[in-house]
């Protein structure tokens, strides 16, 4: 029975044989992360939905059931190997302050003077490209103040966040 035991846990992979496998695990992880968000359309408050839904409760019970019985046998293959599923590294609150900082720069892109790489900007369409730069700019770093200030405070604490009030 010890022997058994020892035998699930003693990998029969070199280490970049495991390392593939626990790469290709994560990849197909993330690949039944989009099926999930392909089944959550419905849910998703996204301005421009990427998938029309078309799945009845009853086959979305069914897929989400499979997608279950998927990850479990990912995690399976990969315990049969001793290897450790990565613990998560990035805070949710970092990653929020990311995505913001590069809808920030998209905003910056909405410029007059960068839109004019696509051609003349008229006068009104210059006045219009500034104000909705302006008025997704004031959401958006009300958002950003927001994150900054209540959900990371400690973030600021890091000489480069006190410098540009921003996490880093």
């Amino acid at each position: 029975m010890n022997e058994e035991r020892q035998s699930h846990t003693i990998s029969s992979l070199n280490d970049s044989q495991r390392r593939n496998l626990r790469i290709a695990c994560k990849h197909m992880d993330a690949l039944l992360k989009d099926i999930e968000d392909a089944l959550n359309t419905d849910r998703s408050h996204s301005a421009f939905p990427k998938y029309i839904n078309d799945i009845a409760p009853l086959e979305r019970k069914a897929i989400e059931d499979y997608l279950a019985l998927i990850r479990a046998q990912l995690l399976h293959a990969l315990e049969g190997q001793a290897i450790e599923v990565e613990k998560p590294k990035i805070k949710a609150s970092h990653a929020i302050h990311i995505a913001l900082t590069f809808i920030e720069i998209a905003i910056e892109e909405l410029s007059p003077g960068r839109m004019r790489g696509y051609g003349p900007v008229s006068e009104n369409g210059a006045i219009d490209l500034n104000t909705v730069m302006r008025e997704l700019q004031s959401v958006v770093q009300q958002l950003h103040g927001y994150v900054l200030q209540h959900i990371s405070p400690n973030a600021l604490d890091r000489p480069a966040a006190r410098k540009t009030g921003k996490l880093g």
